[in-house]
């Protein structure tokens, strides 16, 4: 790539960025909205519950939390597909990092209601949003550490694209199917926290690349 200084450089300066941003804006967002709620506990609460209906201070968990996360993925996903050379295929590891900001973006609009008593469309929707959040940053490093095998600029990052990959996925089957009790939360978090560190990391190095 370029280091000219063009309007692509500059655009794709850009949208790297928001991928570096994204996690680090939900992460702090998500510790503040905690401390706000006295009683909240990361180890045993859903993420979600920080934005649920009628809950203290959830308009900045799903605006500055949830919608920015997904908006921020959305751009990073555009960089990302513009800063690895293409094959046939590739499409689809980007694709899927927006799919996934669309998810959390979603979990802003249909929020968790806590008394489970959601309209079926509602309640409906913030299963499928979170579901496509969980499973789009799942399957993302798998196909992008596809890609990167093309591209020496890459170097070394296809290992740790597959080692989070795997990491994410049995995070997301321990939540899915073993439902430790007293430890959803803090397993929730590593289910997303894991690819949003290596969102953060692939933000950083396409940085570096312009």
């Amino acid at each position: 790539m370029s280091k000219s200084g063009t309007q692509a450089d500059k655009t794709l300066r850009l949208l790297a960025v928001c991928g570096i941003l994204g996690p680090i804006l939900y992460t702090i967002v998500l510790i503040i909205v905690g401390l706000l709620r006295p009683s909240y506990n990361h180890v045993t609460q859903y993420m979600s519950e920080l934005g649920e209906v009628g809950g203290p201070h959830a308009i900045i968990m799903n605006i500055a939390g949830f919608f920015m996360l997904g908006l921020l993925m959305i751009a990073f996903a555009s960089g990302l597909h513009r800063g690895i050379s293409e094959r046939r295929g590739s499409k689809l590891g980007p694709a899927l990092i927006a799919v996934a900001g669309a998810g959390a973006a979603l979990i802003a609009i249909f929020p968790v209601n806590p008394s489970s008593v959601n309209p079926p469309l509602t309640g409906m929707m913030h299963g499928v949003s979170a579901m496509t959040l969980g499973v789009g940053m799942t399957l993302a490093p798998f196909a992008i550490a596809n890609r990167l095998k093309h591209d020496q600029r890459w170097k070394g990052y296809r290992s740790y694209s597959l080692a989070t990959g795997v990491v994410t996925a049995v995070a997301g089957f321990i939540f899915f199917s073993i439902h430790p009790e007293g430890w959803m939360g803090l397993l929730q978090r590593v289910a997303l926290g894991v690819p949003l560190l290596w969102m953060e990391v692939m933000a950083i190095r396409l940085l570096r690349l312009v």
